[in-house]
């Protein structure tokens, strides 16, 4: 039964005014990046036939994570409200420009895969502050608190974002589904002005970049849990991410031969399975079971995916997706928690900035997931991510045990 109790510390980080307005911000940025997802995914797929290209466009989403390092000592360095500003604004500037382009007619696959690398460098920079900012923003007493609300406002956008461009595409065009990006990327941004002043951390001088990527390296390899947490995120990247940033579309369209109306839907249904994925972790009592959390939403989010691969029509590939978005976001928040409450703050800019480099491993799966889709079918390269996901999970513990007592070294580190 919930109680009153329990809703006060599962929603305790709203009481903070700058995580409010970073936490709308966040919300908004997300909702405008999931509904271009579904529309230049769908207009890629239109325009090609080719569910490599759609693996391509994901991927160059992702490309700018081999800058992360470069980025986490900036963060570490500087004014991260600044940072935010100008990284949100960013994003309403890249839209502005697709949008003017579709305006005048001339969208083409060539300009969406431009303007998704370009976007690629925003949305890893955008990355690094928000978690890096985060813990400056709650305190570390909100800390869990504020990721795993964070998360969830994240797939409540996700959940929304994907059903609304498709049913806005579907139903109107490409322009007005452009317009209402670029204004939610622009009220984002309005919300990033507002939030009050965040100190950059002064302890960084150096901006040698090879220096302080040795630094953050070197704290890697004497906390092996850290590592643990870095190598699950590889692998959640390279095995089970490229579902829902790729080859989903391909099964909507080519499979089940949904309109992109039925795509937004089932990326829909999985974002409320991620929903309640977020809101669990975060209103759990973490100590001494995180780990746990961690290796099984991956465990979970990859059977959901060989699941996923068998079904065999639209409507039963939606409990599937709930399952894979529940496991995903036990997964992911989970480690986020972990490496954020057990990096100290002055590292944690170059922490968080290894953690996105893991992120590179995921246009390596979009490109492999989406090759294997070519050639051999998109169920095929769906069910070889699902059993990849099983097989990296099982190995990664048991070459770190030490994962599944993460919330216990923490409590040992904090005392």
């Amino acid at each position: 039964m919930i109680t009153e109790t329990h809703l006060k510390k599962t929603f305790s980080s709203f009481k903070i005014r700058n995580y409010r307005f970073l936490w709308t911000s966040d919300c908004l940025q997300a909702w405008a990046e999931y509904m271009e997802l579904v529309v230049l995914s769908w207009l890629i797929l239109e325009m090609s036939s080719s569910p490599l290209l759609v693996g391509l466009y994901g991927a160059l989403r992702f490309m700018g994570t081999i800058m992360s390092p470069a980025f986490g000592v900036i963060v570490d360095r500087f004014d991260r409200k600044l940072l935010l500003i100008l990284v949100r604004g960013s994003f309403v500037l890249n839209g502005l420009v697709i949008l003017a382009i579709t305006l005048l007619g001339t969208l083409d696959t060539i300009v969406i895969l431009v303007m998704a690398g370009l976007l690629g460098l925003s949305k890893t920079f955008d990355m690094v502050i928000r978690q890096s900012i985060l813990p400056a923003v709650v305190g570390d007493k909100n800390l869990n608190n504020g990721v795993a609300l964070a998360r969830a406002g994240g797939d409540v956008t996700q959940m929304i974002g994907p059903v609304v461009g498709g049913i806005v595409l579907a139903f109107l065009n490409v322009k007005v589904s452009y317009g209402i990006i670029v204004a939610l990327y622009f009220i984002s941004l309005l919300c990033a002005i507002n939030i009050g002043n965040i100190s950059p951390n002064q302890s960084l001088r150096d901006l040698n970049v090879l220096n302080n990527l040795k630094a953050g390296v070197r704290f890697v390899n004497q906390t092996p849990v850290i590592a643990a947490l870095l190598a699950l995120a590889v692998i959640i990247n390279l095995a089970t991410f490229p579902i829902y940033f790729g080859l989903i579309s391909v099964l909507a369209k080519e499979v089940f031969d949904s309109t992109s109306t039925g795509l937004g839907f089932m990326m829909g249904t999985y974002s409320l399975g991620a929903v309640l994925g977020s809101l669990f972790a975060g209103g759990r009592d973490s100590s001494g079971r995180i780990g746990r959390f961690a290796i099984g939403g991956a465990f979970l989010w990859s059977v959901a995916i060989i699941l996923l691969a068998l079904v065999p029509s639209f409507i039963i590939s939606l409990p599937a997706l709930f399952i894979g978005g529940l496991g995903q976001s036990i997964c992911v928040v989970s480690i986020a928690m972990m490496l954020l409450s057990l990096t100290p703050d002055n590292l944690r800019g170059r922490v968080m900035g290894l953690r996105q480099l893991a992120v590179y491993s995921l246009p390596l799966g979009l490109l492999i997931s989406g090759t294997i889709a070519e050639i051999l079918g998109v169920r095929v390269a769906i069910l070889v991510d699902g059993l990849l996901g099983v097989l990296l999970v099982t190995v990664c513990f048991m070459v770190w045990p030490d994962i599944l007592k993460a919330g216990a070294i923490r409590e040992r580190m904090e005392s």
